[in-house]
């Protein structure tokens, strides 16, 4: 798989739109509170000036009102009113103390009378008591209507809704590309580390294989001399480890520097054969640890992958079953389609995977039994390379687990249509 480097991968692009989706999640929580409280501030002052305004006219009318006899009334308010007409806006009710209503100047006001100030319908009141020593004799009541409250109330919440996309538009473009410096260092650092890791397992590979060519010649000549020395062996099998160890390491390394789901996106692969060739090539290893590996059911895919990274999906799901099952145990795959994706699972019988372990399980040399890991030649990096390319490819893996039932692997890939 050839690699490629990009200045930001996949991973680092997500990042960014995760910053910038939540800061845009939290602006438009600030916003909404904030446009509330914006909405009751005003609401409040409109209505406090209103009340002013009432409390004034009150005033003004009391000095008409007489409250000769039983009945109150008000002095040629007719007159009043036409000399000075700005009074005419309000609704002017007079009311008997049994709430009858006796006079009605100005606009069409409500139609009874209201024994509390404040807000009826379309109306912002005040009822004031007439009284003359110390007995009720009548109420008046003045209404103003709240149209143009209302109205003003409508457009500030329009103008708050037509603000909001674009404030909120702003807010994420700005955020997204403020992002990228805040995550410059996390590019830069991570750039360097797969550059090390890249270059760290360049530089290793060379001596690697002139130490492997010289145990290899130095195991023929003193196999000559029939001298087989353990010593050499336990070499070797170091040796071994040490280069699946960092073929390993360059592999992530190549899966993590570049964007493969663009590499390959036209490339596919037929899930049943690869699965089928891949069984074939454990079957000698599973038939001598004494593991019974099967394909429990199977259906003709094709998957948006390459037949390369396929293979080592499956192969690293598959010895990573071997390696954890014991003898007399069964592996089982299954291969089915759910929706839009193919759906592949591992079944073993194995030691199983403790529920505190299973958030780890796909990170880079961690390994639920170390020992027995380090006795099969496992480099710990399996199950992290499973990870790395199922994600590549839009797809996602997952494991459930019980101690001393057994495990079971699925991952999901996208079919090619």
């Amino acid at each position: 798989m050839e690699l490629v480097t990009k200045s930001k991968t996949y991973r680092l692009t997500n990042v960014r739109w995760r910053i910038a989706l939540t800061f845009v999640a939290l602006s438009s929580v600030l916003y909404v509170v904030l446009a509330l409280l914006a909405y009751s501030a005003f609401d409040w002052i409109l209505n406090y000036s209103i009340d002013e305004q009432l409390q004034v006219l009150a005033s003004d009318f009391g000095h008409a009102i007489e409250l000769n006899g039983n009945l109150p009334h008000f002095r040629d308010w007719i007159r009043v009113v036409q000399t000075e007409p700005a009074r005419s806006f309000v609704a002017i009710q007079l009311y008997d103390k049994d709430a009858k209503q006796l006079e009605h100047y100005g606009p069409k006001g409500p139609s009874s009378l209201h024994k509390d100030s404040g807000q009826v319908k379309d109306f912002r009141l005040l009822v004031s008591p007439l009284k003359k020593d110390n007995q009720v004799l009548g109420y008046l009541q003045i209404a103003m209507p709240t149209a143009f409250r209302d109205e003003a109330l409508q457009k500030l919440e329009l103008t708050l809704l037509l603000l909001a996309p674009i404030l909120l538009f702003g807010l994420g473009l700005g955020s997204y590309v403020i992002s990228d410096t805040a995550t410059a260092p996390i590019n830069d650092n991570l750039k360097m580390l797969k550059q090390f890791l890249a270059d760290a397992s360049h530089e290793l590979n060379t001596p690697l294989g002139i130490f492997q060519a010289r145990i290899d010649l130095l195991e023929k000549r003193l196999a000559d001399k029939a001298q087989i020395s353990e010593d050499i062996s336990i070499i070797n099998t170091a040796t071994e480890r040490m280069e699946k160890i960092i073929n390993d390491l360059m592999l992530l390394a190549e899966i993590e520097g570049s964007l493969n789901d663009e590499v390959d996106v036209e490339e596919s692969a037929d899930l049943e054969s690869t699965i089928s060739l891949i069984l074939s090539e454990f079957q000698a290893k599973f038939d001598n640890k004494g593991i019974n590996l099967s394909l429990i059911e199977s259906e003709s895919l094709k998957v948006a992958c390459s037949r390369e990274n396929l293979h080592k999906i499956l192969a690293n799901l598959i010895e990573n079953a071997w390696r954890y099952t014991n003898s007399g145990g069964s592996v089982k795959v299954s291969l089915t389609s759910e929706k839009l994706f193919a759906k592949i699972q591992v079944i073993d019988s194995g030691i199983g995977i403790a529920e505190e372990n299973l958030p780890f399980i796909f990170d880079r040399f961690y390994r639920v039994d170390k020992s027995r890991s380090r006795q099969s030649g496992g480099s710990g990096l399996g199950l992290a390379i499973v990870r790395a390319l199922v994600e590549s490819k839009k797809g996602t893996v997952n494991v459930s687990s019980k101690v001393g039932e057994g495990s079971i692997f699925t991952v999901f890939l996208r079919i090619k249509q």
